[in-house]
């Protein structure tokens, strides 16, 4: 099954149509069928239509008949065939659900091929499918989707010979806005065909680049729903429009209207800005809002939680808001109706040119009844604040955010910003409940008199100058978010913070904070602390106070340890600890019982074992987290130290990382962790039935053995096992404890060979030079030398046996039939080129696989034999005798 996914006009139907009516691919099946799904289809007639043209001879009376025998005869029919479908245009999960009853499974390789504008649109279909195509409407140079024109027979039949050649600016503002959706573009040549037929028939030649002005000009003016040649893009975009399930995303898509061309907006940002117009009053749900609108393509995802509108669909989208009188953006506004008007956004388009007219329709504006407004630009010299009576939401949202995440969040933002008076005339709209965009270096502090706004409920302060806040803050009781991000200089928050008991948000991120007072912990309705990018050293104990927390952002500060009272927020959902000073977290990590979401980046690299009995966490490997299932392996695994890391999706096979030491693998890594896909732990040595246990596992790519006991002779491995191994470090009192066969590891790309301390003699002449084996490894790329340089003075040669070892792994990596990069401690890398020769050898050789005793499986030789103290539990102490033991037997070697 494949699914084509993106927005009205993208271009879903014409890929598939390029698909079913390819000869090749019509030659392979023996039957086929293209069926159209309408927003409010009759099911009769598609079930119907799909029955026709697979070749099904239809009974009489066939539109008599009920859905069930039509899926029933559409079934039997297609049961021993090979059938190519493509359902396009699907709105709606029941009607996939009644389609698809139609297609039996069978082993003859069936292709069903579905196009729709929902992302989360068949279900558990589409996530499963064996081919998702995303169809993005982005692009940034429309000449690669000229080969698309000719496709369209509709609109290149009235084409004039090149129209689309000479005199076409392919870098042209209209054509920048057709956003990448090819209707977009095909609606533009049919607009420009008829303008250009238009003027032919006067007598007047006309340049493409004219007429390009001429379009441009008339979609800002009067709106795509009234601009000839536009109507097939209108009804998508008003299809996308209708469909919406409710109300009320349909309030929340006019709203992003506002929104100037090539903006773009924060999800966070605009998730506010709904919950503060009312649309709704929980972020939860406007989140929701979000996701949907996602979905469904009619809200363009960038990256870091950016959206973006599609010009085409904005363009739509602020003339429907126009109609329905729900917003009116300055541009817009005539005087007849300025008196009328409760919700306005003063847009960009007052720093064009001509913008003469707007200003002087501002004047007219009768400011009193404006309940709702943003500006763009111009606040300081067209809004009379002190007339804003009953304005409820304040919204100053000036032209930087492009600025603020592509350069620095310590941008200085002097044009058009506020100065300290603005902020005093803003304090006298006693009427204010949500006050957005405080921001410019011009503000050097927030007066006493934000008091006086009794009702306000949102406060936002960024890019200031401002040093602290007033101790007055204390009297915003109603007070719910207060954002006070990205001011350089303000480096405390006064105590009267924790009065605030409805304070819901506290965002204190690019900020100079130092310290986090105790009164924070008075905040009992406090739901998400962002702390990011601080230069808080510690937290107070009182953190553990905030049981209503929710999400806790601590990236990139300079914690080095976390309090023990921290692990008591039961309703912690997300834990953000990206890039921190080297906090480590503790195991009572497991009593936080909701938490959904932990990320780690450039920070802690593994979680304690009681991470993983998170039933909500995302990123628990699957066969960790079934571990906690049973009762029998978490009391055996109780006196472990356990370190699981997350993954990417919960099906992914994991890592483990094994604390303390054992005398060999674990029997329970065998019979509970055979999935793994990455594997650190340590053992005394070495055996036949762990290396057995090891090179069976299906999955382990990441392999980190560490050894405490020295073989008299390296270890043997063979060319069995290991078929998906790319990584192996071997940690080692001395570097040759391992050697390499023929056909072993077979997809080993990389090889590290660690070591602390080991200040031997070379190894005896009689004993001939040591071989590694690394030639009989065909995929390798990376061999490196690891050492502790404060122990070898900076460089591994400078211990006899190493420097040794090092030289023969060196000649090894130059006769490699692959080219290899060699690394060593406190060395500058080599790389050396492929041998030819050596490929060529290997090549026209045979290889043999089991070259070993014992069926082929690798085993460690002549290794003497210790009995190692052990603890009740089976596992080796800590104390030092391996290291004595290993010091005996170095000894023993020295002497032979």
């Amino acid at each position: 099954m494949a699914s084509i996914v993106g927005m009205a006009g993208v271009g879903k139907t014409t890929l598939a149509h390029l698909v079913y009516e390819d000869e090749e691919i019509k030659s392979k099946f023996q039957s086929r069928a293209f069926v159209s799904v309408t927003p409010s289809p009759n099911m009769k007639e598609v079930l119907t239509s799909i029955l026709q043209q697979v070749g099904a001879e239809p009974l009489a009376g066939t539109q008599a008949r009920t859905q069930e025998d039509l899926i029933h005869t559409i079934s039997n029919f297609l049961e021993n065939k090979r059938y190519l479908v493509i359902i396009d245009d699907i709105w709606h999960c029941e009607e996939w659900d009644i389609i698809s009853k139609s297609f039996p499974q069978n082993d003859l390789g069936n292709r069903i091929v579905i196009t729709t504008c929902i992302a989360s649109l068949p279900g558990d279909d589409l996530d499963n499918s064996k081919l998702y195509i995303r169809m993005n409407p982005i692009w940034f140079s429309v000449k690669e989707r000229w080969l698309y024109g000719p496709l369209v027979k509709d609109f290149t039949a009235r084409m004039k010979p090149g129209m689309v050649g000479e005199g076409f600016d392919q870098h042209h503002p209209i054509v920048r806005m057709c956003g990448g959706v090819p209707l977009a573009l095909i609606c533009l040549f049919s607009a420009m065909a008829m303008i250009q037929e238009q003027q032919e028939q006067l007598g007047v030649h006309v340049k493409a680049c004219d007429v390009q002005d001429m379009i441009e000009k008339q979609l800002k003016q009067s709106g795509i729903q009234n601009t000839p040649g536009f109507e097939p893009l209108v009804e998508s975009l008003q299809l996308c429009y209708t469909d919406l399930p409710h109300h009320m995303l349909k309030t929340c898509l006019l709203y992003c209207s506002i929104y100037p061309e090539n903006y773009y907006f924060q999800k966070k940002d605009l998730v506010m800005r709904w919950v503060a117009e009312g649309f709704t009053y929980k972020v939860d749900v406007a989140k929701d809002y979000l996701e949907e609108l996602g979905n469904r393509g009619l809200m363009l995802r960038g990256g870091d939680g950016d959206y973006q509108m599609n010009p085409m669909m904005r363009n739509f989208l602020r003339w429907k808001s126009r109609e329905d009188n729900f917003i009116t953006c300055s541009s817009d506004i005539t005087l007849p109706y300025a008196c009328r008007i409760h919700r306005v956004c003063i847009d960009d388009y007052l720093v064009d040119d001509g913008a003469v007219e707007v200003v002087d329709t501002l004047l007219e504006l009768d400011w009193s009844q404006i309940r709702s407004l943003v500006v763009f630009q111009g606040a300081k010299r067209y809004v009379p604040f002190e007339k804003l009576d009953r304005v409820r939401v304040l919204d100053l949202q000036y032209h930087h955010h492009y600025f603020e995440f592509v350069q620095s969040p310590w941008m200085s933002l002097d044009f058009e910003a506020l100065g300290n008076q603005h902020v005093k005339d803003i304090c006298g709209l006693l009427s204010v409940r949500h006050l957005f965009g405080l921001e410019g270096t011009g503000i050097s502090e927030i007066p006493t008199e934000i008091a006086r706004l009794q009702h306000l409920e949102t406060l936002q302060v960024r890019f200031t100058s401002i040093t602290e806040l007033p101790s007055e803050i204390r009297d915003l009781q109603q007070l719910k978010t207060l954002v006070v991000s990205q001011n350089q200089k303000l480096a405390e928050l006064p105590r009267e913070i924790g009065d605030l008991q409805q304070l819901e948000t506290l965002d204190l991120s690019w900020t100079k904070l130092t310290e986090l007072s105790r009164e924070i912990g008075n905040l009992q309705n406090l739901e998400n602390l962002i702390l990011h990018h601080t230069e808080l050293k510690e937290l107070p104990p009182e953190i553990g106070k905030l049981q209503h927390l929710k999400t806790l952002d601590l990236s990139c500060n300079g914690l080095t340890q976390l309090p023990r009272e921290m692990w008591k927020l039961q309703n912690l959902k997300r834990l953000l600890l990206n890039a921190t000073g080297g906090a480590k977290i503790p195991r009572e990590i497991g009593e936080l019982k909701k938490l959904e979401i932990l990320e780690l980046d450039y920070t802690i690299s593994a979680l304690p074992w009681e991470a993983s009995q998170l039933s909500k966490l995302e990123g628990v490997p699957e066969c960790v987290r079934h571990a906690w299932k049973k009762s029998d392996l978490v009391s055996e695994l109780a006196g472990e130290i356990l370190f699981v890391q997350l993954v990417n999706r919960a099906t992914d096979s994991g890592s483990l990382i094994v604390g303390r030491k054992h005398m060999g693998i674990p029997r329970w890594i065998k019979d509970h962790f055979h999935d793994l896909d990455s594997l650190d732990i340590r053992i005394c040595k070495l055996e036949e039935k762990d290396l057995l246990i090891l090179r069976e596992m299906p999955d382990l790519y990441d392999l980190k053995l560490r050894l405490e006991v020295v073989p008299r002779e390296p270890m043997a491995i063979s060319g069995e096992g290991f078929p998906r191994l790319g990584e192996l470090v071997v940690d080692c009192r001395v570097p040759r404890v391992v050697t390499f066969q023929e056909g072993a590891m077979p997809m080993l790309g990389y090889l590290y060979l660690e070591f602390q301390f080991y200040g031997g003699p070379p190894p005896a002449a009689n004993k001939g030079e040591p071989q590694l084996g690394i030639k009989h490894l065909r995929r390798l790329l990376w061999v490196e030398f690891k050492c502790n340089l404060e122990w070898y003075g900076g460089a591994a040669e400078s211990s006899p046996c190493i420097s040794a070892m090092i030289d023969v792994v060196r000649k090894e990596a130059q006769e490699h039939p692959r080219e290899i990069c060699f690394r060593v401690s406190g060395r500058k890398d080599e790389d050396f080129p492929a041998n030819k020769e050596s490929a060529q050898s290997s090549s026209s050789g045979t290889s043999e696989i089991n070259d070993t005793p014992n069926g082929g499986r690798g085993e460690i030789q002549g290794e003497e034999e210790e009995t190692f103290p052990a603890n009740e539990s089976g596992k080796v102490s800590d104390s030092g005798t391996a290291g004595e033991i290993e010091e005996e037997e170095i000894h023993e070697e020295e002497e032979g």
